[in-house]
Order: structure tokens, then C-alpha cells, then sequence
């Protein structure tokens, strides 16, 4: 079975970190349309709260609820027999449905009173009202006729770079309601970053998500930390100063199967050594530690005390990031 660096699955595949959702490995290294849609639920979950929470309510989820929001056929069927006017369309839907949540009540105004799949998903997300519309959102949009593959190939037709086909698909895929820029970059990524998950990225190399980048909470506050005070905080800007980080050493020389140039692990590193809980998760040592490790980076270490991250966050960007001072550290 294919594995990721270390001889672990990526938690995406693990049962033991997020229950009936993991997917099955073979079903994604195949590309199979059932395993990458419930790889782009499981992911779209991961928004506003940190992931060992999300993770935690995933485990927590019964097979049933599962398939309510990840199993493609089920969502295919539930649009499909429900007499909702809502649901004829991708435009009426995405406009018109109304599924709230008004404290523990789950309801619409179209079909009040009416069992739904919709309201279902709601319940089953537990979060905001809209987010149930999420799975029925990206079948109409994505997962229809010869579904998602279907997409990839109208992409190859129409472009001939790998790494813009990602581009493009991350802007597909972030059409998708409630889904957005980063979670559609993560997604995209992860069916086409080898080194992120080796062996179960079905996508590679037709689609090349190397020159990704995901910015979420922990690598925007890192990026901000290292650029210049005053620079525009931005996605764009976020993302365009990771790249040019990244285009400064060759990562070949950490391991010599990585390629030398891809935005997206030095994104990742950052992220990794940011993330206090996702380390403390982990079982990282200096989660133990009384005071910081000798070669730590206080602006950015999770585990650095507030006096010390305040200190080395002014002295950072009291200049231009540069090898030494930058992300080569």
C-alpha cells in the first residue's frame, strides 16, 4: 500500500485520524471518482477551526453520516429523487436553496417541514447553516455526466502546462460553495504534489500542483512575520512572496527526490512548524520544553514564549528577508 514520507498514510487516508472518512488508498491512487470526492469533502471540512478539532468530529462521525456528505452516489441520488425546485440546477440551487440553522432547528423556507439531504449534511457539518450545501453544491458543479474526470480532460484540451492546469482547476474547484481559494488549493495539491503523499497522487503529471501554494492562518502570520513591515497582506502577496522564497534554493538539497523548485512544501514546512497543535499531535519535543530549543526561530515557533516571539517578530521585519534571515533558517 502506498504511504507517504516516514511510512505513514496522509491523515486523509488514516481511519485513525478522521474515522469513516478516510478514503482508500488504491480507490486514489486509481483516480477513482467516488475517492476523490469524499478527499474533496473531507478536506472542504477543514475551514475556521484548527484541524485535531475537525479531525476529532470526523472520527466521531457514524458510516451513515459519512456517506450523508462524502459518498458521491448517495448525493447523486438524493438530488436526483428529491422534487425540490431548488435542485434542478447548479444557478437555482447555489441561489435559491435556503437550508438554515437556527440553533438546533435545521430547516428551509422552499420545502419547510420536508426531509432533505441538504438539511441532513447540516447537521451532520454542525457548523454554519449554509455549509450543508456544500456536497450537492460540488455534484452539480463538478461531479455530473463523466464527472470529475470529465473536467480534467476539458483542462488538458485547453491548456498545455501542468502546473497552470492546477491554476485553473483551483479555480474550478473553488466555485464550489463554501469552499473557496484555500481549500480548493489544498485539494488540487494533494492529487498532484508526489512528494506530499508518494504513490497517491492520482492527477501528476498531466496536473502539476509543485507550484501551489495553500495559505492558511499559520503560514499568512510566518509570511508576515518575514517580509518587510508594510507589505500588502494579501493572498496574492502572501503567495507570491512564498514563491519567491522558494526559488532561491534548490530542495534537492534536503532530499534528492524532491524537485528542486516547488512553492508548495516550502508552504508546507511552514505550516508544519507553525501549527502548535498539529506538532503537539505529533509528539514534538519542544512541546515539553520549559524554555525554547537552542535553533529556535521565536517569530515563528508556536513554542517560543510571548515576550521572546514579540522580540524576534520587530527584529524581523525590521529588514528585507534574505537567505540567512529568511525561510533558508
Amino acid at each position: 500500500m502506498s504511504c507517504a514520507p516516514g511510512g505513514t498514510l496522509p491523515f486523509y487516508c488514516d481511519p485513525d485520524r478522521v474515522g469513516a472518512f478516510a478514503v482508500v488508498p488504491d480507490e486514489l491512487a486509481a483516480g477513482d471518482d467516488a475517492a476523490v470526492f469524499r478527499l474533496f469533502v473531507t478536506l472542504s471540512m477543514y475551514q475556521a477551526l484548527r484541524d485535531v478539532v475537525i479531525m476529532r468530529q470526523q472520527r466521531s462521525l457514524p458510516q451513515a453520516s459519512m456517506r450523508v456528505v462524502a459518498d458521491v452516489a448517495f448525493v447523486r441520488r438524493s438530488i436526483a429523487r428529491h422534487e425540490c425546485p431548488m435542485l434542478r440546477s447548479t444557478d437555482a440551487f447555489e441561489e435559491g436553496c435556503d437550508v438554515s440553522k437556527v440553533g438546533e432547528v435545521v430547516d428551509c423556507g422552499t420545502c419547510p417541514g420536508t426531509a432533505c439531504h441538504v438539511k441532513d449534511a447540516t447537521v451532520v457539518f454542525n457548523r454554519m447553516g449554509d455549509m450543508g450545501k456544500l456536497p450537492t453544491s460540488a455534484c452539480l458543479r463538478l461531479w455530473k455526466a463523466g464527472g470529475v474526470r470529465e473536467v480534467l480532460a476539458e483542462v488538458c484540451r485547453d491548456e498545455a502546462s501542468p502546473t497552470k492546469r492546477a491554476a485553473l482547476l483551483v479555480e474550478r474547484f473553488a466555485r464550489v460553495h463554501r469552499v473557496g481559494r484555500k481549500l480548493a488549493t489544498m485539494f488540487v495539491s494533494a492529487l498532484s504534489t508526489p512528494a506530499l503523499a508518494p504513490g497517491l497522487t492520482p492527477w501528476f503529471p498531466d496536473i502539476d500542483g509543485n507550484d501551489l501554494v495553500v495559505v492558511d492562518t499559520n503560514v499568512a502570520r510566518a509570511v508576515d512575520a518575514l517580509r518587510e513591515p508594510g507589505a500588502a497582506k494579501t493572498y496574492d502577496a502572501r503567495e507570491r512572496w512564498v514563491r519567491e522564497q522558494a526559488a532561491q534554493f534548490d530542495l534537492r538539497e534536503f532530499r534528492p527526490d524532491l524537485p528542486s523548485y516547488a512553492p508548495r512544501l516550502v508552504q508546507q514546512a511552514l505550516y508544519a512548524f507553525c501549527s502548535k497543535s498539529n506538532r503537539v499531535a505529533q509528539g514534538d519535543a519542544c512541546s515539553g520544553r520549559a524554555a525554547p530549543c537552542a535553533g529556535c526561530a521565536p517569530a515563528l515557533c508556536p513554542f517560543a514564549t510571548s515576550t521572546e516571539g514579540a522580540d524576534a517578530l520587530a527584529s524581523s521585519t525590521s529588514a528585507a528577508p534574505s537567505r540567512k534571515n529568511g525561510l533558508r533558517c
